[in-house]
């Protein structure tokens, strides 16, 4: 049975019924809406980065016109109107009509291949510029054409005082501008395929003589049809700009920023294409302003936007929430395409989650108790001590947690009761008072169940909550852990059993996924990157399940002082290419300006797949304290 959670979207889904059916209005709502109320969508560069999988190309392709219009002829769907609502405020559709002509040029192929001419980088930056240009206009025509529109009737509004631009770019006609862009898009691509770069005095004229029309257009006027009246604001999508030379790309950024154009232009890129201070500055700022360029103010001119978390706090609890909600509406989705689901009207994914966890076996619960009864003889704690910290534990519980939960919060409790108990005075008094109240809370609870799950096999990792958690954000990574759950869940259907799977079998195969992603990572830097990750892993692992929980869930962040980390660009360049790369692609997530101890720390924060790999907590804030001299030294030793 074909599975669509295996697929990307974007890849797989030429069909704009099809591609819509399944694009989730979380997104769009979360990352541009806000954006498109300040006035700052549209109106000067957009930098969309983020991690490869996080969505970058599925919101470009979801603005093209053909995308627009095909959301529009099926506006009564239901499906389609919570998509329709968001790309309502963004202000992409206005009054059942759409506002934009956005084209999306991926940048793949052709353009990286002009900065290997032996030619000057202001020429160029020049090529590359106009072979953009040259088919974003035909591709906005082309867009027009698909829908229905006439060209005949379409016109080109052109900047007041551009009359000679407007000349260069063909007039204000549509079919004298397909013609003007089709002489230069050809002209380049000759250029660009040829084997052996021209001699710049044999470079076709086509190449070389000016062309602008990103600097003359506002926009397009449709004088017949169904939007007669309407002038449709262009939009220039560059996807995969990371494929480009960062010289490359740092001048076609200055470009497009510049303050006097008109036409709508988003970057969409990946981190790893920064320089590595751009990289980890964007990766750890709530809205990271690029440094500043010649002549541009990044703020006021570039608006960026990165799809995963960044900053700390209320923000990160945001963006949790946000792809949780985003995730839920995605699987349900995905869920609908599949008919054997569907038949049986199983629409709901987490439906399929159970959160119900089977009691410990009778044989494994009896060493469970073992175990107790053997920390509290080597710790010297009384019968009437544990009785009234088992009183406290099932003061908290309440008769709701099973057994084992009772049983590791009380091994958990004995252990802190030992440490708040000066040794002197124990040894002194049969059963003297701890130095604080001893309390069990969640946090306790929480160190029980990371404690059952190493010691006992006890499920931890299951619902719906912890599989969008386990996905760092990551759209793509979301789908390939749900993708083992619902074969198995097909499977289940297949055999004539219940389609629910329980909590141990979603902790198993949520392991068992990770572990394969985490063998199978092909990036940049990947063997140093995953042994410094095998490295966080085995010391978060111990400190998560020292006998008294210190940090009750445990921890899954490694901590450098702020003023450290700041300096590692400058300091350890080579230290600062790993970190990039292990952010680009989801090893860690850097968490600044955390709080704690008095000190500001760095939080290098292991990404969902590690943590489910090593059995860590997904639960945010705990860390183990480090130092750049000592990453720099495992990066070191993985060489």
């Amino acid at each position: 049975m074909d599975n669509p959670f295996l697929k990307r979207a974007t890849e797989h889904l030429r069909d704009a019924e099809a591609f819509l059916g399944i694009v989730s209005p979380e997104p769009v709502r979360y990352f541009l809406a806000g954006h498109a109320k300040a006035g700052v969508l549209y109106d000067r560069l957009v930098l969309i980065s983020g991690t490869p999988g996080s969505g970058k190309t599925t919101l470009a392709r979801l603005f093209e016109l053909p995308m627009l219009a095909a959301l529009l002829r099926n506006s009564e769907a239901t499906t389609h109107k919570p998509l329709l609502g968001a790309l309502a405020e963004c202000e992409a559709v206005r009054d059942g009509r759409p506002t934009l002509l956005a084209c999306r040029l991926s940048l793949e192929s052709d353009y990286r291949e002009i900065w290997e001419f032996p030619y000057s980088e202001e020429l160029r930056l020049a090529l590359t510029l106009a072979l953009i240009q040259a088919r974003a206009v035909l591709t906005w025509l082309r867009h027009l054409e698909t829908c229905g529109v006439n060209l005949e009737h379409v016109s080109v509004r052109p900047l007041g005082n551009a009359e000679g631009a407007v000349a260069a770019i063909g007039g204000t006609s549509a079919r004298a501008i397909v013609e003007r862009g089709r002489r230069v898009e050809r002209a380049l691509y000759q250029t660009v395929a040829a084997l052996i770069a021209p001699p710049l005095e044999k470079l076709d004229p086509d190449c070389t003589t000016a062309y602008q029309p990103f600097d003359v257009i506002e926009g397009f006027q449709i004088s017949a049809g169904a939007w007669a009246g309407r002038t449709l604001l262009p939009l220039v999508v560059l996807d995969d700009a990371h494929t480009l030379h960062p010289a490359q790309f740092a001048g076609l950024r200055n470009r497009l920023a510049r303050r006097e154009l008109r036409v709508a232009r988003w970057i969409v890129t990946r981190l790893d294409v920064l320089q590595p201070a751009e990289a980890l500055e964007a990766a750890t700022r709530d809205c990271s302003p690029l440094p500043p360029l010649p002549g541009i103010s990044a703020k006021r001119d570039i608006t960026e936007i990165t799809l995963q978390s960044a900053g700390h706090g209320e923000t990160r609890r945001k963006n949790r929430m946000a792809f949780r909600s985003m995730a839920r509406d995605m699987a349900d989705r995905y869920l609908r395409l599949m008919p054997l689901f569907a038949t049986r009207k199983l629409e709901r994914f987490s439906d399929l989650l159970t959160t119900q966890v089977e009691p410990l076996a009778d044989a494994e619960l009896a060493r469970l108790a073992e175990s107790v009864n053997m920390a509290q003889s080597r710790l010297g704690i009384g019968d009437e001590r544990r009785r009234q910290i088992l009183e406290e534990v099932d003061r908290y519980a309440k008769g709701e947690h099973p057994e084992e939960i009772r049983l590791a919060m009380l091994i958990v409790l004995m252990h802190r009761y030992m440490k708040r108990v000066p040794q002197g005075e124990l040894f002194g008094k049969g059963d003297p008072e701890p130095a604080r109240p001893l309390t069990a809370d969640l946090g306790v609870y929480d160190a029980a169940c990371i404690r059952l799950l190493h010691e006992h096999k006890r499920p931890y990792f299951y619902g719906m909550e912890d599989l969008c958690d386990a996905a760092t954000e990551n759209a793509e990574q979301f789908l390939h852990l749900a993708a083992r759950l619902v074969d198995e869940s097909a499977a289940n259907i297949v055999r004539s059993r219940r389609p629910s799977l329980d909590a141990a079998t979603q902790s198993r195969l949520l392991r068992a996924r990770a572990d394969e992603i985490f063998r199978d990572w092909n990036f940049p830097h990947v063997q140093a990157i995953k042994y410094v990750v095998t490295q966080f892993g085995a010391r978060l692992l111990a400190r998560s399940l020292e006998p008294n929980a210190p940090l009750d869930a445990g921890a899954n962040a490694y901590g450098i002082l702020q003023t450290e980390f700041d300096a590692i660009p400058k300091m350890h360049p080579e230290v600062a290419r790993v970190l990039q790369y292990g952010v680009a692609y989801r090893a860690f997530t850097l968490v600044p300006r955390y709080s704690c101890k008095h000190e500001e720390w760095c939080l290098l924060e292991l990404g969902g797949v590690p943590l489910l790999h090593f059995g860590l907590t997904l639960k945010r804030g705990g860390f183990v304290e480090g130092s750049v001299r000592e990453l720099a030294r495992m990066i070191s030793e993985a060489r």
